[in-house]
């Protein structure tokens, strides 16, 4: 083996390790290693499952349209409180005025 070989066969280890995907973290400040590290380094079997709360949102959302529809169909009041009085309060005009000055006041 000569030179050139010798020195071609260390390039290409070099360049190798450059580019491996399963090397240890970069010289990153240690404070954000762990981020770094749970960003791009985790592995498959141990990505976290995050718990959204999009389908208990929607589930809720579904039985409040659900109750509305039946209080509208019977004409049904609970607290004093109907279909219509529900309707006129949300198309009722919004006074930022107001809320701004009751939020001063806490």
């Amino acid at each position: 083996m000569n030179d050139s070989e010798t020195r071609r066969k260390e390039l290409l280890r070099q360049t190798k390790m450059l580019y491996d995907e399963r090397r240890d973290i970069p010289a990153v400040h240690p404070r954000y290693g762990r981020i770094y590290h749970n960003l791009y380094h985790e592995e498959e079997g141990q990505k976290e499952q995050t718990g959204g709360s999009f389908y208990l949102r929607l589930v809720i959302g579904i039985l409040c349209f659900i109750c509305f529809v039946y209080m509208d169909q019977s004409n049904a009041g609970v607290a004093e409180v109907n279909s219509i009085s529900i309707v006129n309060q949300i198309e009722k005009e919004f006074d930022m005025d107001a809320v701004v000055e009751a939020w001063k006041k806490l």
